[in-house]
């Protein structure tokens, strides 16, 4: 599974450029699957299996394909190159990462800029620049050698690649959400052939760290009597979160209970209490231990897919992790084993006769 998941960690594929996380999906699936399909926007739709009935009860899994990046908005005639942000890129953790542009003829290491620390001044040691006054650094002489070399305003750039482990941890980059994508072949893989009670659709999303929106499509077109949302929630043990939650690495994955962003464009996901119930018994029934939070300050696209067609019953079910959004990330490999073991029971447990229905 290790193998896997630095496997996926590797493929560029920031927001709103996903194609070759797209192909990388489509080359791991299993045979024998019922239908595999691929909209306009680039979400990867995965019918596992197909019952022939009057409107089956439906299934849908997803989790998104897209990472946090940058993407150029100047190149300087000296051949520095300006950027803004291309989702929840925090400042406090950009500066002297390397980074990687992919172009025509291939990808191409570069820097982003730091301040000699010899000619800092006192006052500015503690300054955090915006991501509007960073610069990156390529190694190009000027404007015309970074256009020659294929670079371009508006080309996306992402953090460089890497992945190791310690124990049962592993450190790479873009864990949200290639260990979502992740646990989702490994869920194929398990349910692919099966006799099923319901039509399980899995769906691999695009612009989640965009707009949290990119979903949408697919969830009208599959329009789910159920869905489960699979994402990272912030572990908060480490020096710095400890006693502010109680989620922690390799003490199972995560039902999250509540979700809300607080500022900007309002958004979030309370789940149906009835499924939130159904969840439980089957951990329960399944010996897999759940962790429960509630997320102040960050959104899964959950968010606004809930309130699609006649509304759709929708859990977040998620895997803890460290330092989200920073160019390495932690996360737990026995988490996401017990995550995938709840799923392989839980998808299959739904039916007609299950009651979501409110009041």
């Amino acid at each position: 599974m290790a193998q896997r998941l630095q496997g996926l960690t590797q493929v560029v594929s920031p927001a709103g450029y996903e194609d070759a996380m797209i192909r990388k999906v489509q080359s791991e699936l299993p045979k024998g699957l019922h239908e595999v399909s691929v909209d306009n926007l680039g979400n990867v739709i995965v019918q596992v299996n197909k019952i022939d009935e009057p409107n089956p009860f439906k299934v849908m899994v997803f989790a998104h394909m897209d990472e946090v990046g940058f993407i150029i908005k100047k190149i300087e005639e000296d051949g520095f190159i300006r950027v803004e942000r291309l989702g929840g890129i925090p400042e406090k953790s950009m500066l002297g990462q390397s980074v990687i542009a992919e172009t025509p003829e291939g990808k191409i290491m570069g820097i982003i800029g730091t301040k000699s620390h010899h000619l800092t001044k006192p006052e500015e040691k503690f300054k955090l620049p915006q991501v509007q006054e960073a610069y990156l650094d390529f190694g190009f002489r000027s404007k015309s050698e970074a256009l020659e070399a294929g670079v371009f305003v508006g080309m996306p750039i992402v953090y460089a690649r890497q992945f190791f482990r310690c124990n049962s941890l592993a450190f790479s980059n873009a864990i949200d959400n290639r260990a979502g994508c992740l646990i989702l072949l490994e869920l194929i893989d398990r349910l692919v052939g099966k006799s099923l009670p319901c039509e399980v659709v899995i769906v691999f999303s695009v612009q989640e760290e965009f707009n949290l929106r990119g979903v949408i499509p697919a969830v009208r077109a599959v329009n789910p009597d159920v869905s489960i949302t699979l994402d990272l929630v912030v572990a908060a043990d480490t020096p710095d979160l400890k006693g502010s939650a109680d989620i922690s690495l390799g003490e199972g994955p995560c039902l999250n209970l509540y979700s809300f962003h607080g500022r900007g464009t309002l958004g979030g996901l309370i789940p149906n209490p009835k499924l939130v119930n159904f969840v439980k018994k089957v951990a329960d029934a399944e010996d897999v231990s759940l962790q429960y939070s509630t997320f102040m300050g960050g959104l899964t696209d959950a968010s606004f897919s809930q309130l699609e067609n006649a509304g759709i019953p929708m859990i977040d079910l998620a895997f803890p992790t460290r330092y989200t959004h920073a160019p390495v990330e932690a996360v737990d490999l026995n988490d996401l084993t017990a995550l995938i073991k709840l799923l392989e029971k839980l998808v299959p447990a739904f039916h007609a006769g299950v009651d979501l229905k409110r009041g």
